[in-house]
């Protein structure tokens, strides 16, 4: 039975209402002679509406769909490497035919210069980075930056990042690359929101100099920017830390993401002062610091009416300053929700949006929120930045035909590939600055709306 089972809630609503009513009209079970142990009663009443709790947030969430899920990741490319000899073997070449399946490496990057008691994360390396004619080949890199609550397995179990990396790769929608899904959160008791927290825990320099140093000092990584990513809390982390770190990142990918920085129960205790909060807040930041060359792809789902404000908020601000750039996509997803279903269907899209292959897919709609928020998400034309004049930095990597793995490799090496991810795209509200082509066309599963 899923896990994601409307039965499953009706199961342990039913076994919730049966102890109940032994336990308080005293029936008789197998042998007693009356009634049931109060306090076990009790107990196993009090464990049921745990469970039954647990199941209507993750049924809600869509956080574990099988029981398989929940007891560890479920992936055919994962390899554990614990030790450096683990981690030589697991990525030491394998032949000359480019596989279908890359390698998910299951490991822990260190916090040397942090300090943190981190957790372990996972590393994704491309089908060809195992390949003997891609040997001297470096590849860009994508940070993947999970929720709160939640651990880098998420990606795995809920996303299904590894399938989908595999598949939009081999299919060429999108240029091969390494993934890189390290802990966002390093505490279970609070949510650390990306940042030097006001205590001394300091999780965004372990997510910008432990992790960054750690995987270029281990694997071949190209000298670009990095793309960050994130869902939840990791969209908001995707957008502050670029926006903080240009000269780390060159693109932000958030789903479902927010502007403001938090500060309630459960991201408690975090900022210096008022002025420290403003800083990691990406609304804020882009309306008092000069641009700084980000791509942003920000998603937001129909149906989620707060994660729709918070994006449309972020998107004026990005054009009130000069900071949105002609790449930047402002997506809805019809229908979508603060849920891991919501966040597979955007995984592959918006990758192909940040690191195109040779059969990306051109995708131009009209502004996809004006229906949905009422108000038109752009005006003709944007207003000119309150800054100093500064053009923001062209985009390194716009061509269709993937230029991000050099050498390039001759067609056979390639294999016949597989099919796509098969996933339905969201409608893309394009920047008023874009020039797209006037012959591309939309996408036929492209949802549009506000016609």
């Amino acid at each position: 039975m899923p896990l994601t089972s409307v039965r499953l809630l009706v199961l342990l609503s039913l076994a919730l209402l049966f102890v109940l009513t032994v336990s308080l009209r005293g029936v008789r079970v197998g042998r007693a002679h009356r009634g049931v142990n109060a306090g076990l009663g009790g107990l196993l009443a009090l464990s049921l509406v745990v469970a039954l709790g647990a199941a209507g947030v993750n049924r809600n969430f869509q956080l574990y769909r099988s029981w398989h899920d929940l007891l560890g990741p479920d992936s055919t490319d994962l390899v554990h490497a614990s030790s450096p000899q683990d981690l030589a073997r697991a990525t030491s070449p394998l032949g000359a035919v480019v596989p279908a399946h890359g390698t998910m490496l299951s490991l822990t990057i260190p916090s040397t210069t942090s300090g943190l008691d981190v957790g372990g994360g996972y590393v994704y390396l491309p089908p060809q980075y195992r390949v003997a004619a891609y040997a001297t080949t470096t590849f860009p890199v994508v940070q993947a930056l999970n929720g709160s609550p939640g651990t880098p397995v998420d990606w795995i179990n809920g996303i299904k990042a590894d399938t989908q990396l595999d598949a939009a790769i081999t299919s060429h929608q999108m240029a091969p690359a390494i993934v890189v899904f390290a802990p966002t959160n390093t505490s279970i008791l609070r949510s650390l929101e990306c940042t030097d927290t006001a205590d001394g825990l300091l999780d965004e320099t372990y997510l910008t100099t432990d992790v960054h140093n750690w995987v270029t000092s281990h694997f071949r990584t190209d000298s670009q920017r990095w793309t960050a990513m994130g869902y939840s809390t990791g969209g908001y982390c995707a957008l502050s830390l670029s926006f903080r770190h240009p000269d780390l990142f060159a693109r932000a990918i958030s789903l479902d993401g927010y502007g403001a920085a938090l500060s309630d129960r459960y991201a408690r205790g975090l900022w210096k002062s008022p002025q420290d909060k403003l800083d990691h807040s990406p609304n804020w930041w882009v309306l008092h610091h000069p641009p700084a060359g980000i791509d942003v792809y920000i998603l937001a789902g129909s149906s989620d009416r707060e994660a729709s404000g918070d994006a449309l908020a972020l998107w004026k601000a990005l054009g009130a300053s000069g900071w949105r750039t002609p790449p930047s996509r402002l997506v809805v997803e019809k229908h979508g929700r603060h849920t891991f279903d919501a966040w597979l269907l955007a995984f592959t899209p918006s990758l192909e949006w940040a690191l195109p292959g040779g059969s990306a897919r051109v995708v131009t709609t009209a502004p996809a929120l004006r229906e949905l928020i009422g108000t038109q998400v752009a005006s003709p034309r944007p207003k000119p930045s309150p800054h100093v004049s500064r053009s923001p930095t062209p985009h390194p990597i716009r061509a269709t035909a993937s230029p991000h793995v050099s050498p390039k490799p001759s067609p056979s090496t390639l294999g016949s590939g597989v099919p796509g991810s098969g996933l339905p795209r969201p409608s893309v509200a394009a920047s008023p600055r874009d020039t797209s082509s006037p012959s591309a066309s939309p996408s036929p599963t492209a949802p549009v709306l506000g016609h």
